[in-house]
């Protein structure tokens, strides 16, 4: 674990110069996404890595342009927070857990841009913004 730490923070800090990454606190969140869309439903996709000695927690996601945002586990189905361990990182990826936006305002088309919250237990709350991406670029 201790060797994947390096590597998962050198991709999270240094990536390509489209990726951008935010912190709140000692939760450091790299390169933020979201599928583009016709219809107005997507997934944000994010990685999350809590640099601090204690635990803590994604509680909610506050997203102007949807009707909801809701943390989901690898099923689909809703769950009420995602843990984050110290120094454990936490990818948010299609197919794993996730954060769903439904009923957005306007459907996504690629390149979009969209303004969110995260709201961490401990951490507080930290303005990101995602883009509209096939997925992200890493080379």
């Amino acid at each position: 674990m201790k060797r994947l730490l390096p590597l998962f923070l050198c991709l999270l800090l240094v990536g390509p110069a489209s990726a951008h990454s935010f912190r709140a606190g000692q939760i450091l969140i790299g390169h933020p996404w979201v599928q583009p869309t016709p219809t107005r439903t997507t997934e944000l996709y994010l990685s999350l890595l809590n640099r601090s000695q204690t635990a803590d927690q994604l509680v909610g996601v506050i997203a102007p342009l949807a009707r909801s945002a809701e943390l989901v586990d690898e099923t689909g189905s809703r769950i009420a927070l995602l843990d984050l361990p110290p120094g454990r990182p936490l990818a948010l990826k299609p197919g794993g857990k996730r954060i769903r936006l439904v009923d957005l305002d306007r459907p996504l088309p690629m390149g979009a841009k969209l303004k969110l919250t995260l709201v961490f237990a401990k951490a507080g709350s930290v303005a990101i913004e995602a883009e509209a991406e096939a997925g992200p670029s890493h080379g």
